[in-house]
């Protein structure tokens, strides 16, 4: 019998690489940075949306703020929030492959793969041993694992990382397959709400040609490429399902909901979060079972799970906290020298932290 494994990785796998992907890391540079200068009056205005409004800390905070604000111009009308939208996603995959070049993988590829596949496969070693044993207990040690990996980054680095391997690394399996769920900063990008309710202007959508405009899941549905229909058939058929470096964010809520129909499917399934803890002090055993505890009432919210199930799951869902596991250390290329400018010109570097709301954009 295969035990199939499902690994669901977010923002915080590229994080982890010291890569600068958080909506705050990308922000400065979508308002200041020439690369991305437009006199477009539209985008214009929603720069200056964005200056005025919160800094959000997770990129699913910044989605969920998109639908909170298409009352305001200039999200208040179709035309304007498509070309908005998709300014942004074109002007954010520019950043990302930037970023991703940053690292050095000739000198650090085939390292940097081979210790991403061992965290893989000793996953549970990143758990307390009373919860490692509740998982390899419902299977046998011998049965044989298959992995899977659903990629909710736009970057392409496991991939990268994955064809410095031979088939023979991933004995027993060939390969092990990565599904990218909104696209990748090359192609496919989806960016957005996870359902209607979740936009403040409802005559923004008065049918699915204008709501797969930003509701995530129905323009994945309608893209034709099967992301979302292989990746649901890989969630179905998991016996273990390990998230990483996702905030279980309001703008996912269709997967979380998916996983928790799944966890109620069978006593054999078992969930494992990964988290950072960074606050944390172990001296404190209490707090550490705090922690966990929200974490995994956060997921039964997300998952909509029923509380009259949370007793009986509770052994099912397990918080890893550690700051270990795919901490893969890449060699970072230097970066190229400032061209020098003309005699004349002053340079102004990038600003590195943000004025406040007023100041001039």
């Amino acid at each position: 019998m295969a035990i199939r494994v499902t690994f669901l990785i977010g923002n915080g796998f590229d994080l982890n690489l010291d890569l600068k992907t958080r909506y705050q890391d990308f922000y400065p540079h979508y308002l200041w940075d020439n690369r991305f200068r437009t006199d477009d009056p539209d985008i214009f205005r929603f720069k200056e949306l964005l200056r005025n409004g919160s800094q959000y800390p997770h990129w699913a905070d910044f989605e969920l703020a998109l639908g909170q604000h298409t009352n305001t111009p200039p999200l208040n009308t179709a035309v304007s929030l498509r070309k908005c939208l998709q300014h942004f996603k074109r002007c954010f995959a520019q950043y990302l492959q930037d970023e991703e070049a940053r690292i050095d993988y000739d000198a650090c590829g085939r390292t940097m793969a081979l210790q991403f596949l061992e965290d893989i496969r000793n996953h549970l070693g990143y758990l307390e041993p009373r919860f490692r044993n509740n998982i390899l207990n419902a299977h046998s040690t011998r049965d044989l694992r298959l992995y899977r990996i659903l990629n909710f980054n736009y970057t392409t680095v496991i991939d990268r990382l994955f064809g410095y391997l031979k088939d023979e690394n991933f004995a027993p399996q060939t390969r092990i397959p990565v599904i990218h769920i909104h696209g990748t900063h090359s192609g496919g990008m989806i960016l957005g709400v996870d359902n209607a309710d979740q936009v403040a202007n409802p005559t923004l959508l008065p049918n699915d040609r204008q709501r797969r405009m930003v509701v995530k899941p129905l323009l994945n549905q309608q893209s034709g490429y099967g992301h979302d229909e292989e990746a649901l058939s890989v969630l179905e058929n998991s016996s273990t399902i390990c998230i990483f470096g996702m905030s279980l964010g309001e703008t996912d809520a269709t997967w979380w909901g998916r996983i928790g129909l799944w966890l109620m499917a069978s006593s054999s399934h078992h969930l494992l979060i990964f988290s950072r803890g960074s606050n944390l002090d172990s001296f404190f055993p209490e707090d550490i079972l705090d922690y966990q505890d929200n974490i995994r009432d956060l997921f039964f919210s997300r998952a909509k799970i029923p509380p009259e199930h949370y007793s009986i799951l509770q052994d099912h869902v397990h918080i890893a906290i550690t700051s270990n596991i795919f901490k893969l250390e890449p060699v970072m290329k230097a970066p190229p020298a400032e061209a020098p400018l003309p005699s004349g010109f002053i340079h102004v570097s990038l600003p590195t932290t943000i004025p406040s709301k007023g100041a001039p954009l």
